[in-house]
């Protein structure tokens, strides 16, 4: 993924400049304390997990794990259970004895899977499940043992419409070589919510690939059905230079850890990714579980994606390719490369991986990395990014619109710990507009930019709540603006107990960087810093607009009197409450029955953040009424 940028942000009280890249480093090990305090506040977000069992080896066959695993040896409900390293032999001397005489036997990997469940249906998909009543199975023929690999390729060669009958319990189909999906037709892979592809951790389970680029309207539907374990294995690796270490290094390929497509249509629709993985590490590779790039459309509706990792975009990676992301969740993905992907600069001669003068080796985009000039609008809706990582840039979501400024929609979504050098949730790069409705940004962290960084952008951020987020070595303890367009605006948001911690140089815990637009009924309540000097909450040069409120008047540092964020701002405690369920599909703050914000907006948007009636003509300043 590319995400080029170069920020340098003013301490005006001192006369010097920071480079973003510059701010002073703070621990892994203290980010990583900071995510597991932040999760730790809202313990409703607390993962149950299950032991899944996943075959690798039928009996009389060898097999190998990578690292130390837990493997057990039987059939039905016999087995013994193992620990293994490196390699073993699915046999009765190797296991010490016969679990199940007289059955064929396996042998299982255990593994941990988060029982997240699934978000609700918030918002109206653009498209549904295929119907597949009255189609006959195309794999299987009752049995768990009938549903097979090769029954699978057969069936994807010959069927539009592929359908499963492995028994009436759940099955596990282990995929030893990646399947080829047609691309000169459609079709439908329908697990039926029994079914479960596994890649064994050395496998891509899917690929589909065409010569040309965002010219096909063939579509490949996955639904109902579980692709686990994916691996895309990189071949053409790029080394580190050893004189220049901002060179950008590692592999140019290995994306798509589950699933690899160009030029063609992919529909995924409650379908679960689970610890798929692209090569790593990268500046460009990327997409744990999906890849896609030269294609006109990638929708996911109703699916969950959990523990995948890539260089970038742990979860989701996207060149040239449209974006549709409604009901799903996100959570636990990782974006483990390093150094980002920049172009010049420190890497100035560098022979590259995918150009020249190419720097980095990827971090970017924990969950979601958007790139590209050719694609057009982006859309998540009524989708969870929770516990996202990046190495870089982007805990959850970023984006990079190159040339021409593309629309980006964040609707009715929840951002919540998710942790990245530099914004902790979303980075979105000449977004016009950026629309930002109804949406929460709860406890992420970065050293920067502890929410978002929103580049060039024209915002259009409405009914939205950015509560708990955290800087720790940077400033933007929930927003970084920067080159923002002069018509953008901010309308009827909460921002309440965001945190610049550093100390002294670090401040603006609400919003970094010049509000150039108006600024309309909202609220910055108990935003905080260590630095007694600078502005607490906003920046040097208060914005303009209209019906704000802000608290506390003085530092909690040195007790100096804040910057107004918004000039003629009133000064009030605005007695809000702690963020939580108050009805709609996020969380909000909800202001106390006394609240000086009742009443005191105008000109509002039809509903609040939870979906409730507004009086357009005066309201509540913030997000709920």
């Amino acid at each position: 993924m590319l995400y080029h940028f170069l920020l340098r942000i003013a301490r005006a009280d001192r006369g010097r400049f920071l480079s973003f890249a510059a701010l002073a480093a703070c621990s892994a090990a203290a980010l990583a304390q900071s995510a597991t305090d932040a999760i730790a506040e809202d313990a409703a977000t607390a993962d149950a997990t299950t032991t899944t069992w996943t075959t690798i080896a039928a009996e009389k066959e060898s097999f190998s794990v990578s690292g130390t695993q837990t493997v057990r040896y039987g059939a039905n409900a016999s087995w013994i259970t193992k620990s293994v390293t490196g390699s073993g032999q699915c046999t009765n001397t190797f296991f010490g004895g016969d679990p199940a005489y007289g059955i064929r036997k396996q042998c299982q990997v255990a593994g941990t899977t988060e029982t997240t469940p699934p978000a609700a249906q918030v918002c109206t998909p653009p498209v549904t499940a295929a119907s597949t009543s009255g189609v006959a199975p195309s794999v299987g023929t009752g049995t768990a043992a009938s549903c097979t690999e090769s029954a699978l390729r057969a069936a994807i060669a010959s069927h539009p419409v592929v359908t499963f009958n492995c028994g009436a319990t759940a099955a596990t189909i282990r995929i030893a070589k990646t399947i080829e999906l047609p691309t000169d037709r459609n079709i439908v892979i329908d697990g039926g919510n029994k079914v479960t592809l596994d890649g064994g951790a050395t496998t891509r389970i899917f690929s589909a690939v065409r010569a040309n680029y965002r010219t096909n309207a063939n579509t490949i539907t996955l639904q109902h059905i579980t692709l686990a374990n994916g691996k895309a294995t990189g071949t053409q690796y790029v080394a580190p230079d050893p004189s220049n270490p901002s060179c950008a290094y590692g592999w140019a390929d290995g994306q798509g850890g589950a699933i690899l497509v160009r030029d063609v249509k992919l529909r995924v629709i409650d379908t679960t990714f689970r610890s798929n993985a692209a090569a790593t590490p990268g500046p460009d590779v990327g997409g744990g579980a999906i890849y896609a790039m030269g294609s006109l459309d990638v929708t996911v509706v109703g699916s969950t994606f959990t523990g995948n990792s890539g260089s970038n975009s742990g979860a989701v990676g996207l060149l040239q390719t449209n974006g549709r992301f409604y009901n799903s969740v996100f959570q636990n993905n990782v974006a483990n490369g390093t150094g980002q992907n920049f172009k010049g600069g420190a890497a100035t001669g560098c022979p590259g991986v995918g150009h020249v003068d190419q720097g980095g080796a990827g971090g970017n985009g924990g969950a979601i990395g958007i790139d590209g000039k050719d694609d057009t609008d982006v859309v998540v809706c009524g989708s969870s990014f929770i516990g996202n990582k990046a190495n870089e840039l982007a805990g959850a979501l970023g984006r990079t619109s190159n040339v021409t400024a593309r629309r980006t929609t964040i609707d009715r979504s929840l951002f919540q710990a998710n942790t990245a050098k530099s914004a902790g949730a979303i980075f979105v790069l000449n977004s016009k507009p950026l629309d930002i409705l109804a949406t929460t940004f709860s406890n992420n962290v970065a050293k920067g930019a502890g929410a978002a960084h929103l580049y060039g952008s024209r915002l259009n951020v409405v009914n939205t709540t950015f509560s708990g987020n955290q800087a720790t070595a940077g400033v933007g303890g929930a927003l970084m603006l920067s080159a923002s367009d002069a018509t953008g605006v901010i309308r009827n948001a909460t921002f309440t107990g965001n945190k610049s911690t550093a100390g002294l140089g670090y401040f603006a815990a609400a919003i970094a960087g010049t509000l150039n637009f108006p600024v309309y009924n909202t609220v910055f309540a108990n935003n905080l810093t260590n630095d007694g000097g600078s502005p607490m909450q906003c920046w040097f040069t208060p914005g303009t607009g209209a019906n704000d409120m802000q608290w506390p008047r003085n530092h909690v540092v040195g007790t100096a009197p804040d910057t107004a964020c918004i000039g003629g701002i009133v000064f009030a405690d605005p007695q809000l409450g702690a963020l939580a369920a108050n009805g709609g599909p996020t969380p909000t703050a909800r202001p106390s029955s006394t609240s000086p914000l009742r009443g005191a907006g105008r000109n509002c948007p039809a509903t609040d953040q939870r979906g409730n009636a507004r009086n357009t003509a005066q309201c509540t300043i913030g997000a709920v009424e």
